[in-house]
């Protein structure tokens, strides 16, 4: 479960005043992990992962274990197997302020991938999406979809960036993934692989 009931609010100065349990998470550098496959870039000597979900990078899969450092109004800094990530929050492309971010991608608690079929497993394993995936299921593979283009995962057809310059559409039919295109110029009806290592 995510940390819910966390209270806050935003500065006129854009900082970030937070509730005393989640200044405790900071400040506490609390363990917690991953609830979605995250794909980070080195950008200046940053490992930076761009809440807008590309699927390119390196692969930090959904369940790992992470410690938490620091939260401002625009990004969350936190600990991955020793390097130093930076979750850097777009609103205008995620529809949704740091706070909401932070609790959307990390809990005290592992995700139960168990409740989901062995394809889609295997699928979340290998940040992939099928045909017959749940949107649960993608949505732990790729990822929430950019909220400017996919206002509300209540649709049938999600737009993701695999990069800044390609994106890729899935559509779903009774919560299932029934098509997807790998790139704008290309369709498929086998699982793809959207990450770099």
């Amino acid at each position: 479960m995510l940390l819910m009931g966390l209270g806050f609010m935003l500065s006129g100065c854009g900082g970030l005043k937070l509730s005393p349990e989640v200044e405790n998470v900071f400040s506490n550098k609390t363990t917690m992990y991953t609830q979605q496959n995250m794909h980070y870039n080195i950008s200046r000597g940053a490992k930076i992962v761009d809440a807008t979900n590309y699927q390119v990078g390196i692969l930090i899969p959904a369940n790992s274990k992470v410690t938490m450092e620091e939260i401002n109004a625009k990004q969350v800094i936190f600990n991955y197997k020793g390097n130093k990530i930076i979750l850097r929050n777009i609103p205008k492309y995620t529809g949704i302020d740091m706070l909401a971010l932070f609790t959307r991608s990390f809990a005290e608690k592992k995700v139960d991938i168990s409740l989901f079929t062995e394809a889609e497993q295997k699928e979340i394993r290998l940040a992939q999406i099928t045909n017959n995936m749940s949107k649960k299921a993608v949505l732990i593979s790729l990822g929430v979809p950019p909220a400017h283009v996919t206002p509300t995962t209540e649709m049938n057809r999600w737009k993701y960036w695999r990069t800044r310059f390609t994106t890729f559409v899935v559509n779903f039919k009774n919560g299932k993934v029934v098509h997807f295109t790998p790139n704008t110029n290309e369709t498929s009806s086998h699982s793809f692989s959207l990450h770099i290592n």
